[in-house]
């Protein structure tokens, strides 16, 4: 039988047809039902955090397992820690996937890189604070003060002179799942280091478990979170702030930011350009997520999750992507700020 073109193109449009409304393609296509715009992770409670919430961008869960985070630029890659398996993993942003970058670092927790590329990272067991050479060396940077072991190193952040500045609460030294249990032989404390010392020196010892750790857009103030309450519950989970010396090794002017009312607790902490406050934050259903502080401490919004969020750091080619690692997953979420 021979088809004039008329007959052949309308055939052609009804077997079209017939392919795009296929309910078994259609099924096979959609998985889950979509999800209606606003992502319900948003909750905006104050007018100024209007500008950085986004109508039209969902939250997304890439992979689980993993805790704790650091994002190099360079690479278009994040760093985040697996601490009970002691490895370090590697997400690319490019392809989205998820890799093993090291294994056997120490149950190693919070990294950054420093401005040569090289990653430093905190490390619970054993307690120090370490750098991986170009060459694939280790330099330990810090594993003692006073003679004593450190507790457990948990996060840090680079000066511009690649000076460190970390935290060492010893949440890895009291229990075997997070490196090795033992009796903390120092006091929890914030510390300086860099490659000119034998020893870290003590900035402060004021918070009962300084915990995240972030810089001001300028360098000229440092930031802290203190998970206190897991281990003295008379005492509120706080962020403070100091002033800080412009060799990074001295600490002033101390004033706490926020200081919580109820159940939550505020884990690692960053700063976008215009110096809003973005807190892993826990507390169960309603707070587990990310909460945004304005520069007074204002309360202006949150990002929740299904899950407590431990850490959290701004990535992208523009830095307006937010990456949040919770307790057992890898989310990301766009942003109408960008991350300092």
């Amino acid at each position: 039988m021979t088809l004039d073109r008329r007959q052949l193109l309308r055939n052609s449009a009804l077997i079209g047809a017939s392919v795009a409304f296929s309910p078994s393609l259609l099924a096979r296509t959609t998985e889950a039902p979509p999800a209606r715009y606003p992502d319900e992770a948003w909750e905006v409670l104050d007018d100024r955090f209007k500008p950085y919430y986004l109508f039209n961008t969902p939250l997304e869960r890439h992979w689980s397992g993993g805790l704790w985070l650091a994002w190099n630029a360079v690479g278009r890659y994040a760093v985040f820690s697996d601490i009970p398996r002691a490895r370090q993993m590697r997400w690319d942003e490019m392809t989205g996937q998820v890799s093993v970058l090291r294994e056997g670092v120490g149950h190693s927790n919070g990294n950054a890189f420093d401005h040569h590329g090289r990653l430093v990272a905190c490390e619970h067991s054993p307690a120090r604070v370490v750098r991986y050479e170009w060459d694939g060396t280790t330099t330990v940077l810090a594993s003692r003060y006073q003679g004593k072991r450190l507790n457990a190193p948990n996060d840090l952040v680079i000066l511009p002179n690649d000076g460190v500045i970390f935290t060492d609460p010893g949440y890895g030294a009291h229990v075997d799942y997070e490196g090795e249990k033992r009796e903390l032989e120092i006091k929890p404390a914030i510390y300086y280091i860099d490659d000119t010392l034998d020893a870290p020196k003590l900035l402060s010892d004021e918070l009962g478990k300084p915990n995240g750790i972030a810089l001001s857009g300028d360098g000229r103030t440092l930031y802290a979170s203190d998970t206190a309450p897991s281990h003295f519950p008379d005492r509120p989970a706080t962020v403070s702030r100091w002033a800080l010396s412009q060799d990074g090794q001295s600490l002033s002017n101390r004033e706490t930011l926020v200081s919580s009312k109820d159940a939550e607790t505020y884990d690692g902490i960053t700063l976008d350009q215009d110096d809003n406050l973005w807190a892993a934050t826990s507390g169960g259903e309603g707070h587990d997520g990310v909460s945004i502080f304005s520069p007074n401490g204002d309360r202006i919004g949150r990002i929740l999750l299904p899950e407590v969020c431990a850490n959290l750091c701004f990535v992208g080619e523009h830095r307006n992507r937010l990456l949040m690692a919770a307790s057992r997953s890898i989310y990301t979420l766009y942003t109408g700020t960008r991350g300092v």
